[in-house]
């Protein structure tokens, strides 16, 4: 390579194959410092956005709860809850009125308050829990085919914990013997005790299977 060729290559590229490893970092970023510098900046924006975001989020979490703990002294709860109506402490609140609205025997209202709850709390422990009292309060309404159909959805749906669906089962069962079905009874409460459910539903599976044989 002559002379000229190498008056014309690059002083930094030539100087960074002679460096050492630290001057070679040096120079590295000495090269890509408009690269850098835009990264960090998208960097520190990303987690800027992401603690404004948490922020907000906790204190609506907080607005929230002091809503709730206000209507729970004010007596307000279903306004709570209707204005809560797609978040999970909407729900809660619905879960409780379903609640005192059965032990009032008002079941047609708690049929509405356990489903709101239900569709709200979602396909976990709670909102399992509401369905199932949805699932009651239909047949203690005399509407007992809605109320089994109810029931029939929760023990079969897979996202709900074994302990939800197995109660679900049992309450079922027991609704089929009421109605003096036993064979559909005994058919329940066999699937009951032999599948992958809790122990204290297996267990009352077996207790109420062996009623059914002595009645």
């Amino acid at each position: 390579m002559n002379t000229n060729d190498q008056s014309n290559g690059d002083p930094l590229n030539d100087a960074f194959k002679s460096a050492d490893f630290g001057d070679k970092v040096w120079l590295f970023f000495s090269q890509h410092t408009r690269f850098f510098a835009s990264l960090t900046i998208a960097i520190l924006a990303f987690f800027g956005i992401a603690a404004i975001v948490t922020v907000r989020n906790n204190m609506a979490r907080r607005r929230r709860q002091s809503a709730y703990l206000e209507a729970l002294q004010t007596g307000e709860r279903e306004t709570f809850a209707e204005r809560y109506a797609s978040e999970k402490l909407g729900g809660a609140a619905y879960l409780e009125l379903g609640d005192e609205a059965y032990q009032k025997r008002e079941y047609q209202r708690a049929v509405d308050y356990y489903r709101r709850a239900a569709d709200a709390l979602g396909k976990n422990i709670f909102g399992g829990r509401a369905a199932i009292g949805e699932g009651i309060a239909l047949i203690k309404s005399g509407l007992q085919p809605e109320g089994e159909g109810v029931l029939t959805s929760v023990s079969e749906e897979k996202t709900y914990p074994p302990t939800i669906r197995g109660n679900a089962l049992y309450l079922l069962a027991n609704s089929s013997r009421e109605r003096k079905d036993m064979g559909k009874a005994k058919g329940l409460l066999q699937q009951l005790a032999g599948g992958h459910f809790t122990d204290q539903w297996r267990t009352e599976a077996e207790a109420l299977l062996r009623e059914i044989e002595l009645w």
